[in-house]
């Protein structure tokens, strides 16, 4: 198995990292999180989508962990709950280290070194980016660090980061690989470890490197010593390193394995920790005469550790997985395991019962206001793409291959209906617990008026696919879809007729509050508004061009979710709309209020957030457009 470091180094394993198209392709913004999404905290799920690289604890409770997305969690109750402090669209944060729980500083993929010095609460840029990948930083105290990364480089700042100049590493050239990571044991005593088995040391600070001889041509990804003589070097293939003399010699240990090594660290002379690939967990109590494996219970690659004292230790990695000891290692929890699953709609009869549907069969219950979830048996393994209560015990499910599920007993029991399609059904409204609408691919729309013993077709004079539908009594309603489609009928489906709108995106939600007042959102940043019961609709700007995926609206205050965790705010009953963060970058498809204080959030990764009584969330502060025209990759 190769690392987040190698595998950029193997062309045919480079989409692991990136997609390059996407990251030329789209215009990045840097967006500090200040005090972070107040009023929305995360129940669960991946609050970014591309892994976490690197952690970093300064005590039992509080710590930093950062990674894909552009993100920077932090915690302060041991990991039970994470949030982003910071995100930046875009962005990869490889490393981050805090020497005291002030003062951190985070490296990323373009180059850029970001510092904060209030603890996270708010991030500047101390070095823009240049596009050479940084890897690693570490400090040793608040003013003396160094970041190392690709092509050799080897930065250093003895003032906290207001100047970094650069090292001579003698590793240069076109073929050169990263420096991967570095450690100091004080300010003038250090080693750095990298691609082709390099280790350097320096006694002066940086200003000279010196090769030591590893004996390996293999990638060497840590490095950590407990004084100047001892230290140990960890790498590809199983390889472990250690030294007793500073690093004049090198010799092997073994690790019993051969999987990918990422991360050393020592607590002792004695006990020490490696983590890595597919899992792979060692622990030492001997100084490394021998190491034994560790079932931390998750078999995915560990790409960052970090113990604040003896018994509290993490672990991160990819798919967003976080795992933590509390006893020395002796039990391991998983505190994020990397949802995957997805999330399509949440929707709630009353302020205590909700549900919501997602992949692969996915409809989880709530029965106390949305503070817990559980799964229920749906029956199926297709995808539940909508579910709809008409109270709490009464609700209806659709999804793929015409899955239609009905259920009376508040879900305890899903029950499918037959329907004379293997179409995707995305839609469903009823008004009440006997008229309902469902809608769907190829222009499907079907009715009924007896609580759903019997649907009927009717027609809609269009084939693309039908995403949502909104009543406001028997009669009127409306229903849109892909390519800008919007139908309407005054006569309860009997007959539909096509309005035509000043768009041709796909549209994903309608929603009517009353009979005039209405919103359409969708593709390409879409917002349209009628307040004259749909005779005309404005479209309205949001600040976006990426897609809007469903809109709720209580009184004057609303909401719009969207791609890479993108939340809209309204205080003025929809006419006006402002950005607002949300703490994550998935993409969020969906989203309920039963109150104006009162919400919840669903999308990918498994995400559901809530955002609880304590008011709406401030708006974000304006976006600093950052200039992407010297980035480059390696």
């Amino acid at each position: 198995m190769k690392s987040k470091r190698s595998t950029i180094w193997a062309p045919l394993l480079l989409l692991r990292r990136l997609s390059l198209i996407s990251f030329f392709g789209l215009l990045f913004f840097l967006r500090p999180v200040g005090s972070a999404a107040e009023g929305w905290s995360v129940q669960q799920g991946e609050v970014n989508s591309n892994g976490l690289w690197s952690a970093c604890f300064v005590s039992a409770n509080e710590g930093w962990a950062s990674g894909g997305d552009g993100a920077i969690l932090h915690t302060v109750d041991g990991g039970a709950h994470w949030r982003a402090q910071y995100k930046e669209r875009g962005e990869r944060f490889f490393s981050v280290h805090f020497p005291e729980r002030l003062q951190g500083w985070a490296v990323s993929w373009t180059g850029k070194v970001i510092h904060t010095a209030d603890g996270g609460k708010h991030w500047e840029v101390q070095r823009p980016a240049n596009g050479v990948w940084l890897w690693n930083v570490r400090f040793i105290d608040v003013m003396n660090g160094w970041v190392v990364g690709n092509s050799g480089t080897i930065l250093h700042t003895a003032d906290g980061g207001k100047h970094w100049e650069e090292q001579k590493s003698g590793v240069s050239g076109p073929s050169a690989g990263p420096i991967l990571e570095v450690f100091f044991i004080d300010p003038q005593r250090g080693w750095a470890v990298g691609w082709g088995g390099i280790i350097l040391q320096t006694q002066d600070g940086g200003k000279n490197w010196t090769p030591q001889k590893s004996g390996t041509a293999n990638p060497l990804e840590g490095v950590f010593f407990i004084d100047p003589l001892r230290g140990w070097v960890v790498g590809r293939e199983g390889i472990i390193l250690r030294t007793i003399d500073g690093g004049r010699r090198w010799e092997p240990q073994q690790s019993h394995t051969e999987h990918l090594l990422l991360n050393v660290q020592f607590l002792s002379p004695q006990i020490g920790w490696i983590a890595g690939g597919s899992g792979t967990v060692l622990k030492t109590e001997n100084g490394g005469a021998t190491w034994e494996k560790v079932d931390a219970g998750v078999n995915k690659t560990f790409e960052g550790m970090s113990f604040a004292d003896p018994q509290h230790g993490w672990l991160v990695g990819w798919g967003g997985v976080i795992v933590h000891t509390g006893d020395g290692g002796r039990r391991w929890e998983t505190q994020i395991n990397g949802f995957t699953d997805r999330y399509f709609r949440v929707h709630f009869s009353d302020n205590q019962h909700g549900w919501i549907a997602g992949e692969t069969g996915t409809i989880l219950h709530s029965g106390d206001g949305g503070r817990s979830w559980t799964p229920q048996e749906s029956g199926t393994d297709e995808w539940v793409l909508s579910v709809f209560s008409v109270s709490p015990k009464e609700g209806w499910a659709v999804g793929a291959q015409g899955l239609l599920l009905h259920t009376t007993d508040g879900g305890k029991r899903w029950v499918r209906q037959p329907l004379l399609t293997e179409a995707a059904l995305e839609g469903l409204f009823f008004l009440n617990s006997k008229v309902g609408w469902i809608v769907g691919d190829s222009g499907l729309i079907f009715h009924t008026d007896d609580g759903g013993k019997r649907w009927q077709l009717q027609f809609s004079d269009t084939t693309v696919s039908l995403t949502d539908a909104a009543f406001v009594d028997e009669k009127r309603g409306w229903v849109v879809g892909d390519k800008g489609t919007l139908l309407q009928t005054d006569d309860g489906g009997a007959r539909w007729a096509p309005f035509r709108l000043p768009t041709t995106a796909a549209l994903a939600r309608v929603l009517f509050i009353g009979a005039n007042r209405g919103w359409i959102v969708g593709g390409e940043g879409t917002l349209l508004m009628t307040e004259d019961g749909g005779k005309a609709w404005t479209p309205m700007k949001v600040g976006t061009s990426m897609s809007l995926w469903d809109i709720a609206v209580q009184g004057r205050e609303g909401w719009i979710v969207g791609d890479l965790g993108m939340i809209f705010h309204s205080k003025d009953g929809g006419r006006s709309w402002e950005e607002v963060d949300s703490g994550v970058t998935q993409r969020l498809n969906s989203v309920s209020f039963v109150s104006p204080t009162r919400g919840w959030a669903v999308g990918k990764g498994g995400l559901i957030l809530q955002f609880g009584a304590e008011g709406p969330p401030g708006p974000k502060p304006p976006p600093q457009r950052l200039d992407r025209t010297s980035v480059r990759t390696p």
